[in-house]
């Protein structure tokens, strides 16, 4: 059955609809004070849809006005040892592999700057995090020596803000219009042709080949195999550097660097690793 929505990443006609969920609640990490809070939340849809043109899976149910990503908001990992020791040796990977010392950095969806401080402390960096469910605490500032936090959504506008490394983690599969907010991040880089882009996103393809129900839920409104993901950032205007697996085959992991390449198109079209 295809639904009447155009793909967000490409702009094909229709969806063909394959799973459904009604009424569930439309914030999985929000905070709430009492049972009744919590029984009374608001409730949504979940119809995904694949896309043949391009791969890319969403929630065309999804609507972004129930979004509230205010500071009641809790989605830290923080407090989990193993997310930590995953979390500090993917920023020493990547500051060695790039030589990201003393370089200004830009992390959009920061969350309470745990990953930019890693980044910024270790590599000498300087760093912005953008993020409306920020709220400060005991080891992060909202503005440091090194780190400034900024309680709001990056905005593609942001063209006074240059950086070298640009930062994106489980952010991505919050944003229901992908194409239109990594354009809006090329727009934001400008000419500058050595800034690199990294990006982290849940794998759908665990996800289904592991029946992962738990992992589909209404925050998550944009699902990303390896290839559509590559062939959207391509669309967009970047050159993808490396595309990778990380945490258990959870996590996507793409780098890239403005400049244009060749599309891949369709649903596994590109090589297979």
């Amino acid at each position: 059955m295809a639904n009447e929505i155009s793909c967000p990443c490409c702009g094909a006609d229709g969806m063909s609809i394959f799973h459904r969920v009604n009424e569930v609640p439309v914030h999985s990490a929000r905070l709430l004070p009492t049972r009744e809070a919590a029984m009374a939340t608001k409730r949504g849809d979940i119809t995904l849809g694949l896309c043949g043109g391009c791969g890319f899976i969403c929630n065309t149910a999804f609507d972004s006005r129930s979004s509230d990503y205010s500071p009641g908001y809790e989605g830290t990992q923080g407090f989990s040892p193993t997310f930590n020791r995953f979390h500090r040796d993917l920023a020493e990977r990547l500051i060695e592999r790039h030589g990201l010392r003393g370089k200004n950095v830009i992390e959009i969806g920061c969350g309470q700057g745990e990953f930019l401080s890693l980044l910024c402390d270790l590599g000498g960096n300087r760093g912005i995090g953008f993020d409306p469910a920020y709220r400060e605490r005991d080891g992060v500032k909202a503005s440091g020596e090194n780190v400034t936090i900024v309680k709001e959504a990056f905005a593609g506008d942001r063209v006074d803000l240059e950086a070298d490394f640009y930062c994106c983690k489980m952010t991505l599969e919050h944003i229901s219009r992908p194409h239109a907010f990594l354009s809006g991040l090329r727009h934001a880089i400008g000419g500058r042709p050595d800034a690199l882009i990294f990006f982290q996103v849940p794998d759908i393809m665990r996800i289904l080949r592991q029946g992962s129900f738990w992992d589909i839920y209404y925050e998550h409104c944009s699902y990303f195999a390896p290839w559509p993901l590559a062939a959207l950032f391509q669309r967009c205007g970047f050159r993808v550097t490396d595309l990778y697996e990380a945490y258990d085959h959870q996590y996507l992991m793409i780098e890239a660097r403005p400049g244009a390449t060749e599309v891949i198109r369709g649903w596994g079209d590109g090589p297979e690793g």
